[in-house]
């Protein structure tokens, strides 16, 4: 199509791309970092990778969250506002002015929002699509998320089924864009497509088919528009129609002036392209014994960063070269870079550290001549699930550097990233499970250039997962007896192992209304202090111990009760008891747990002098 004026608006305070080095303003002095959380409830179905949840336009910020629902099992979808001012509204979008909050069906990692702010102003959001018609909602009035408003009609192709919605905004033109999977279930086939929104005439069109080959399912991951109007796309491939481990990442360049695209070297790339396109378009190749329908090796989420000239600095994202044997997920994050004449691909930040485990966000910035690569870090102790985002940055082609930057959260996380006209990075931070009832969304503020991190990712990793030092714990690799089990993959020494995680836990059989567990550390010690893990770390309200009591062996062969504890809600009980010469400890469960499934769920019983 003929190309437009490329006149910068103004009223844009955060851009998509960065901005040339002199239209930046000069770098203020050191800045903290700062974590604000939205006052608002958050559903815990809204998370995912591939989204844009956030937009900067006019001095606003915009936060676009799955809200809970007054039905089970359905969302609604608000979009925030955080004015110049620091202060906060929000909406829920309707099918018409005046009606009802529209309410979705969750759907972890499909039904999701994605928002974009046209350079007029309109706010347009798609939302809680997983191969269904255009879920599509625009602004009547611009800058106005009180006047969101049903307006599928006005996109094309309406018989379409669609999923994943990736937004960009033109900063020059105010156009905008979205990137998204169009069904083509009877040709075997889920293609990616690119619509654009001519901000000029307010109409939508579709631009081009990026990619699309039969047997196989096109993943957008990220989309932008750099100070020339073409677009990096970013994407990956899996079997058709659908499987959560993707292969082939894979990248090129669209020039909606021309209709052309090309590959990082720059050669001409016929749309839409496949995942055997060759040349310089794939990112990340098959690796050995990897096909199209491995579990692993496999890539998992990806999204880009553009340099100040606007062109592809590198990509992170999440790979496995195997499946551990432990349950885990195993992807490390990695980045690839165009050096110019191959892809550089290296691993920034490795799965099982510590027993850390990655995500499925990550997110990377570029300004400033400092590259950060974000992602959240999950791992599993005694005292639950927790996770924290991971900030990795470099100066230039130095060495990654990290430091985890808001605030622990229970479980999972999820996040974007944009960069702002100053060179700041603004994160969108989704925590699902932070409260007992309903999740939070944060807006994190990082300066650009503030105190550079400083740990290495060894480090960084032991001290995310440390726990307070209790003295040695003699129960560890001990004898063990149990009144029964539920199979053989639940037996009572796996809650004597050291390892707090979900799959290592001694389950009692269904059926064994008072569940036992003997520990025998070998010799005569005098106990103070035990400490009980239970439950399922998903679901720990209704999973943990309730009621047991504490019993030690003396020894001349008499057993005492050292304590009794009743309506337990801890993960990690610690109980303390007098000082005691035992040979033994044994837990006596009276009422193993709150669940259906009533049975006694012991992570790790530890002993301590």
């Amino acid at each position: 199509m003929p190309s437009k004026p490329r006149t910068l608006i103004a009223s844009a305070t955060a851009v998509a791309v960065a901005l040339p080095l002199s239209l930046l303003p000069a770098a203020p002095a050191l800045a903290a970092d700062t974590e604000e959380v939205l006052p608002y409830a958050v559903d815990d179905s809204n998370q995912a990778a591939w989204w844009t949840p956030l937009d900067s336009f006019g001095g606003s910020d915009y936060f676009a969250f799955n809200a809970p629902a007054s039905a089970a099992g359905r969302h609604e979808v608000h979009i925030a506002e955080r004015a110049a001012s620091g202060a906060w509204s929000s909406d829920c979008l309707r099918a018409e002015a005046g009606g009802p909050c529209v309410t979705y069906p969750d759907d972890l990692g499909h039904n999701q929002p994605s928002i974009v702010v046209d350079g007029t102003g309109r706010i347009h959001a798609f939302v809680s699509m997983h191969n269904d018609a255009w879920r599509y909602y625009r602004s009547r009035t611009p800058g106005d998320i009180g006047s969101m408003t049903e307006a599928a009609a006005d996109l094309p192709d309406a018989d379409g089924a669609y999923t994943y919605p990736v937004t960009a905004r033109d900063d020059t033109t105010g156009d905008v864009y979205v990137l998204v999977r169009a069904a083509d279930d009877a040709g075997g086939r889920r293609m990616g497509r690119l619509y654009h929104w001519d901000d000029d005439t307010a109409v939508w069109a579709r631009e081009a088919t990026v990619g699309s080959a039969t047997g196989h399912s096109f993943y957008p991951d990220d989309l932008a528009v750099d100070g020339e109007g073409r677009l990096h796309v970013l994407w990956e491939w899996g079997p058709f129609p659908a499987d959560p481990f993707r292969h082939v990442g894979s990248y090129l360049v669209y020039d909606p002036a021309t209709g052309r695209a090309e590959d990082a070297a720059g050669a001409p790339v016929s749309l839409p392209a496949s995942p055997s396109s060759g040349g310089a378009v794939v990112y990340q190749p098959y690796t050995e014994g990897e096909d199209i329908s491995t579990a692993a090796p496999s890539l998992q989420s990806a999204k880009l960063a553009l340099d100040e000239e606007g062109r592809l600095a590198g990509i992170a994202y999440r790979f496995r070269v195997a499946e551990p044997a432990t349950g885990a997920p195993g992807f490390d994050v990695r980045h690839a870079r165009w050096t110019g004449s191959g892809w550089e691909r290296e691993i920034v930040a490795a799965a099982g550290v510590s027993g850390v485990q990655t995500s499925a966000a990550v997110d990377v910035t570029t300004a400033r001549g400092l590259t950060r690569v974000y992602f959240v870090a999950e791992w599993a102790s005694c005292t639950g699930a927790g996770s924290r985002v991971v900030r990795a940055e470099r100066t230039g082609e130095g060495p990654w550097r990290f430091d985890a930057v808001g605030t622990e959260r229970p479980r999972s996380q999820r996040l974007a990233a944009r960069t702002t006209s100053t060179g700041a990075d603004l994160l969108y931070v989704s925590a699902p499970y932070a409260r007992p009832s309903s999740g939070t969304v944060s807006r994190l503020a990082l300066p650009r250039p503030a105190a550079s991190p400083g740990a290495s990712w060894a480090d960084l990793a032991a001290e995310l997962t440390g726990e307070p030092a209790t003295g040695g714990n003699i129960a560890l690799g001990g004898r063990v007896s149990v009144s029964s089990s539920r199979d053989a993959a639940t037996g009572g020494e796996l809650a004597v192992d050291g390892d707090c995680s979900d799959a290592s836990r001694w389950i009692s059989a269904e059926g064994d209304t008072r569940p036992t567990i003997t520990v025998d550390p070998g010799r005569v010690a005098e106990v103070s202090r035990v400490r009980v893990a239970s439950g399922y770390t998903p679901d720990p309200a209704s999973t943990v111990l309730k009621d047991f009591s504490v019993r030690g062996r003396l020894p001349g062969g008499s057993w005492v009760t050292l304590a009794t504890i009743a309506d337990n809600t801890e993960q990690a009980r610690v109980v303390e008891v007098p000082a005691t010469e035992v040979d033994r400890i044994q837990l006596v469960i009276t009422d193993p747990s709150r669940s259906e499934v009533d049975v006694a769920r012991v992570r790790e019983l530890e002993i301590y002098e």
